[in-house]
């Protein structure tokens, strides 16, 4: 199954998460990237996440993707289907 991957690495500062560079990281993502797709939160990193920068991901990607899925791509679970 191909995914279009959300790294939260990609969103912490110098591999450190930090709320406030967080959020404003996620503000100035470009969610289209995401459209339509079958998007997967890769779920391991070696920094603490908190379970509310997960939920904010969800809550980025709810109204745009196709589904998403949390882990990695041979071991994940299903959050959001869009039954449309």
């Amino acid at each position: 199954m191909n995914f279009t991957i959300l790294d939260i690495n990609d969103l912490l500062d110098e591999g450190i998460f930090k709320e406030d560079a967080f959020v404003r990281a996620t503000d100035q993502q470009d969610w289209s990237l995401y459209q339509g797709n079958k998007v997967l939160i890769r779920g391991c990193t070696s920094s603490i996440i908190p379970p509310w920068a997960y939920m904010l991901l969800t809550a980025k990607l709810i109204s745009i993707a196709k589904s998403i899925r949390f882990g990695n791509e041979h071991d994940h679970i299903v959050i959001y289907r869009n039954k449309k």
